[in-house]
């Protein structure tokens, strides 16, 4: 079909409003089609909402294509042509199949259900990328918001893997999508792409201390320095724009804070957690409407005093303005 036609019917299936799309598809050399920007897009900006197409599971690809055939049956001709115009990097006598494994999204963090979107999956990888694609599960919308400023004219990003270093993440994504990345950190030098396998490495290691569930009640002090750690990481491997991550970090020192009856502490962590899921992915998921209610009431969550209650009497100390540096050190229990 032309692009004209193209445009058309994947406008209409975006969740938008009046307002002008931010973006256009275009060929991207040695890409294939991605998103551009047709304007300075702010960090924290609403991209695109958009309903899936197919929804499905994973399956044996006879199978799979035997489902999704059915299924595409279903649509009408305009949704049809959307799907069988979406990328194959795995071409052979199971084309749908094969058009869903190269596209597919997970529905939520881990899911096994995975959906494909007429313009959402245009949107090509970058180890670090510029937006972040979340599942509403409320709504059944997959939304794509900036986590940091892009410019007029620069391709519209997001991340298809799931961290570690860079020889694991290529690994992964051949395997996963059939294709080699060649973004701006796996294409930068050795030594450079050696330091941020380094940290990157640091980071998955650190994100397993944290989540110990035994370490947690045994050492809890020190877990929140690993979280203080882990921020400082991300911040130097993302550019300064790590809130995805955050996102997940301060709700993790959340939990440390509220297992040992600190609610000040967990207050403030949640808020943060808060702040930073709105940046990424708005207000209105179900996790952000969670974070928000327990930054109001953190003994309403189920881990209240779950492993002691040594540090329940915790006062908040007083900081100036130019005392964010103090403040972090106390928030994470660092001392002096």
């Amino acid at each position: 079909m032309d692009s004209n036609t193209a445009s058309k019917e994947q406008n209409s299936s975006l969740e938008q409003h009046d307002e002008p799309l931010m973006f256009e598809a275009k060929t991207i050399p040695l890409k294939g089609i991605g998103l551009v920007a047709l304007q300075d897009i702010p960090q924290g900006t609403l991209i695109i909402q958009e309903k899936p197409l197919l929804v499905t599971r994973p399956g044996a690809p006879a199978a799979l294509e035997a489902f999704l055939s059915s299924e595409l049956k279903k649509l009408d001709k305009a949704s049809q042509r959307q799907f069988l115009s979406l990328h194959n990097n795995f071409p052979g006598k199971h084309p749908f199949a094969g058009i869903m494994k190269t596209n597919a999204l997970p529905c939520g963090s881990g899911s096994e259900i995975g959906a494909v979107y007429p313009t959402i999956c245009r949107i090509n990888h970058s180890c670090l990328p510029n937006s972040q694609n979340t599942w509403n599960s409320d709504t059944k919308i997959e939304t794509i918001f900036a986590i940091s400023p892009i410019k007029c004219g620069e391709e519209i990003t997001i991340s298809y893997d799931k961290g570690g270093p860079s020889a694991v993440r290529q690994a992964s994504l051949k395997q996963s999508f059939g294709f080699q990345c060649t973004c701006v950190v796996c294409s930068q030098p050795k030594a450079l792409l050696r330091e941020s396998d380094t940290r990157r490495s640091r980071i998955q290691q650190l994100d397993g201390q944290i989540g110990d569930p035994f370490r947690m009640w045994k050492s809890p002090g020190e877990s929140l320095k690993d979280c203080h750690s882990l921020l400082q990481l991300l911040k130097a491997e993302y550019g300064g724009y790590s809130e995805p991550f955050a996102a997940r970090l301060y709700y993790d020192a959340f939990q440390i804070s509220i297992a040992h009856g600190d609610k000040v502490r967990a207050s403030i962590f949640a808020e943060k957690s808060y702040e930073a899921r709105l940046m990424c992915e708005g207000g209105e998921t179900p996790e952000a409407k969670k974070v928000k209610m327990l930054a109001t009431n953190p003994s309403n969550h189920s881990s209240f005093m779950v492993y002691s209650s040594k540090w329940k009497n915790t006062k908040k100390e007083k900081f100036g303005e130019a005392d964010n540096e103090a403040f972090e050190r106390w928030l994470f229990r660092i001392s002096n």
